[in-house]
């Protein structure tokens, strides 16, 4: 295990790379591992067995939908490294999140060749949910155009169809000797909501099980370098 190492694992059409220097600017003590949007694709599930030095982090950090590929990679997790899961995903589409419609709908104007810019002004508009604005939107959509529309909408298949393994878990976590936390897949494993996301709502916290910490910064949303100075508190909170 590599002491004061965080491994970042992206969301959607996004790369941490993107924001290295404020990284390592707000985490100097720290050295860093990115694993952007190019490293999920074509599988997330695969992203952890094709980045094995992953395990080596003392650290793990993932957004968005790098927490569900996480989190269907969760029966691999060392219990002493530590999973830091921002915006978690257990299900994306679940009750009260986004309708498979919509999510469709974003989709196909991805993927659409006949609207000049489709993909351009689609990537826009889930920017402006994130909760981006003027430049830090234009930077982003820059970046997330690298991929092709096929790339970006594979990443949306993936949110529709897959959901986090937690009921084996928690299976896991009832029959074990001391019916805790402690020795299963949970431990060091905290989960951070935003009161104000609107592409991960506060509803997906209705999904996951009691038994894993959790907290909820408020008046925050989605977009990742807005949660860079509360992250500052996880990261450096002694494990249990």
């Amino acid at each position: 295990m590599l002491k004061n190492q965080i491994a970042w694992v992206s969301g959607w059409a996004s790369d941490i790379s993107l924001w290295e220097d404020d990284i390592y600017s707000a985490f100097p003590n720290f050295s860093h591992r990115f694993i952007d949007y190019f490293d999920l694709i074509p599988n997330p599930d695969d992203f952890w067995d094709n980045n094995p030095r992953i395990a080596e982090s003392e650290i793990v950090l993932g957004w968005s939908m790098g927490t569900l590929a996480l989190l269907r990679n969760l029966h691999k997790k060392s219990a002493e490294q530590k999973w830091i899961l921002l915006c978690p995903i257990a299900d994306f589409c679940a009750k009260g999140c986004w309708s498979v419609s919509a999510l469709r709908a974003t989709k196909n104007a991805i993927l659409d060749e006949t609207t000049p810019n489709a993909t351009e002004k689609a990537l826009s508009l889930f920017a402006e949910l994130m909760g981006t604005k003027g430049d830090e939107n234009e930077r982003w959509v820059e970046n997330a155009l690298r991929y092709t529309p096929e790339q970006l909408a594979t990443g949306l298949a993936y949110l529709e169809k897959q959901i986090a393994p937690l009921s084996s878990a928690v299976t896991n976590l009832s029959s074990s000797v001391n019916a805790n936390i402690e020795g299963t897949e949970f431990r060091n494993v905290e989960l951070i909501f935003a009161e104000l996301d609107k592409v991960v709502p506060l509803a997906q916290k209705l999904i996951f099980p009691d038994c894993i910490s959790s907290k909820t910064i408020e008046g925050q949303g989605h977009y990742l370098p807005s949660h860079f100075g509360q992250l500052q508190f996880f990261i450096h909170s002694p494990q249990p």
